[in-house]
Parts: C-alpha cells; sequence; structure tokens
C-alpha cells in the first residue's frame, strides 16, 4: 500500500506499508518490470488516481534494499553514501533501524551511511536537503584539496550531515516559523492599532529562537524566556502579552514551548542511518 497523506500520522509501520520514489518513466521493459516488481507489494498503487497507478515508474524502498544486499554481497568493502531526496524518504530507512531485519541482512557490516530529506509520514520541502549537503561537501573537499590533504581531519560523514542539517532548518526556517503561528499567536494582535507592527515583531522574535540550538532546531530555553518576556510587558512598551491559537481566540492561553514542540512533528526533518559504526571515515 502506499504511505498515506503526509503529516497525518507521526508513524507508519513499515511492515504495512511500501515507501517509493516517482520517477519520470518506466522500467525499459514489460519483462525486466515484471522482475524487478515480483517481490513488491505494488496492489496499492492500483486505481490510486492519476500519476499515482504506475508501479513501473516507482523505485520502491523494497527493491532499494535488494539492491543494497546485491551490491554489499558482491563488493562487501565498497563504501555507499546514498541520500534520498523526496517526499516520505526517510521510509526507505525504515529497515535499517530494525534490528532483526539488519541482523537477517547481515546489514551491521555494510559501510553504508543513508539519507533522507523528511521522515517517511512527511513530504519534503523543495529542495530537501540536496543543497545544504552538496554545498559543506564541495567546502570540505575544495579546503582538503587546498591543503592537498585528504586525511589530515578528524571529520567524519556524520559531522558533514550534521552540518548540512543544521544549515538546512535554518534556511528553511520559514517552514517551522509559519506552522508555529497557526498554534500561537500574541493577544494584543487583536487590540494594536499596528497589527503589522506586532506581526513583524513576533516573526522576528520566532526566528531568533526556531534555529538557535547548536544543530539548528529549537532552543526551547530561549522559546520559555521569549514568553517571560511577553507575558512581563517586555516586548511591547508595557503591554503584557499572552499567546492564543488562532482558533480559539481569547480561549486558553497558549505554551509557546508546547506549540514550538508540535509544529516541530509537523515539519520535514532530514534523518540518517550509519552502520559499520567502527569505521573512523563514518
Amino acid at each position: 500500500s502506499l504511505a498515506g497523506p503526509p503529516n497525518e500520522k507521526p508513524y507508519l509501520d513499515p511492515l504495512q506499508h511500501e515507501w517509493y520514489v516517482h520517477l519520470p518513466y518506466p522500467s525499459e521493459c514489460k519483462k525486466t518490470s515484471g522482475q524487478i516488481l515480483s517481490f513488491v507489494a505494488t496492489d496499492g498503487s492500483i486505481g490510486a488516481g492519476k500519476t499515482r497507478d504506475k508501479p513501473e515508474c516507482y523505485l520502491y524502498a523494497t527493491q532499494l534494499r535488494a539492491i543494497f544486499v546485491k551490491l554489499f554481497q558482491y563488493d562487501p568493502n565498497r563504501p555507499v553514501i546514498a541520500l534520498l531526496n523526496y517526499c516520505r524518504s526517510g521510509g526507505g530507512l525504515e529497515f535499517l533501524r530494525r534490528p532483526n531485519t539488519r541482523k537477517l541482512l547481515g546489514a551491521d557490516s555494510w559501510p553504508l551511511f543513508l539519507m533522507s530529506s523528511c521522515q517517511a509520514s512527511h513530504d519534503a520541502l523543495v529542495g530537501g536537503i540536496w543543497d545544504t549537503w552538496f554545498d559543506g561537501l564541495a567546502k570540505f573537499l575544495t579546503e582538503s584539496e587546498a591543503k592537498d590533504d585528504y586525511t589530515a581531519h578528524d571529520k567524519k560523514l556524520s559531522d558533514l550531515f550534521f552540518e548540512a542539517k543544521r544549515d538546512y532548518h535554518i534556511h528553511n526556517l520559514y517552514e517551522l516559523k509559519d506552522l508555529v503561528k497557526t498554534l500561537a499567536f500574541p493577544s494584543n494582535f487583536s487590540t494594536t492599532s499596528n497589527q503589522n507592527r506586532v506581526a513583524a515583531r513576533y516573526d522576528e522574535d520566532l526566528a531568533g529562537v526556531i534555529c538557535a540550538a547548536p544543530d539548528g532546531s529549537p532552543d526551547y530555553k530561549k522559546a520559555r524566556e521569549m514568553q517571560q518576556r511577553y507575558e512581563m510587558g517586555k516586548s511591547f512598551r508595557g503591554d503584557k502579552v499572552v499567546f492564543y491559537h488562532p482558533n480559539d481566540w481569547c480561549g486558553d492561553q497558549v505554551n509557546l514551548e508546547d506549540a514550538i514542540r508540535k509544529a516541530v512533528l509537523k515539519s520535514a526533518i532530514p534523518g540518517n542511518v550509519r552502520w559499520r559504526q567502527k569505521s573512523p571515515n563514518f
């Protein structure tokens, strides 16, 4: 079956769902297509609607798993770095998060570093983590080439991914910021004569919070401090401000930290898995 609508479920059972990337063209011939799809659960695509009912145009996560198995059987010491940069690409990582599956496949010995641009149940942002990953990789290679030494460093792939994910959050802070605004908005927006000023100040303050942690994620301590400033009248010339849900205005007050945590669950977050943990380059 297909993965289902984005952002509706925080977790989808990988044993009951199939993930895929949609390719622009079908497999080259009917005979080959049948062979490479014979072990994939494709029934969920039949009758799914325009552009969604052509399994021969998909690369399924099950096929991806089979590719890795064959590859490492043939050459178990060949390092592989892969970026799955498409909507719900986190579904392609799920099999490596299951200990029994890894044991069955022998995956714990694979020299594999696998990344995704979002979770299994989320659509990716336009561009995903592509730009920040390759920009960081290019910078690292350029610096190493300038020193004429690719080994005189202690940076690992996991370090490069950490930096790429941090930069991704910073470059795309608008997504999380806008999600927070759908859950919490300052109370003086409805009483002020200058709503633009209130909205702009709130936008600026949120921007200084939601990507402020070292890894580009929200700094919840700063979020609590921001709410305290608002409530104490330190942000709007003495006006004491609380937060309301836009759809429940003047109802229950909203805790800003809680709103940010809920917004994070709705946002696209890159992920990664890596094996052969003892390798110095991983």
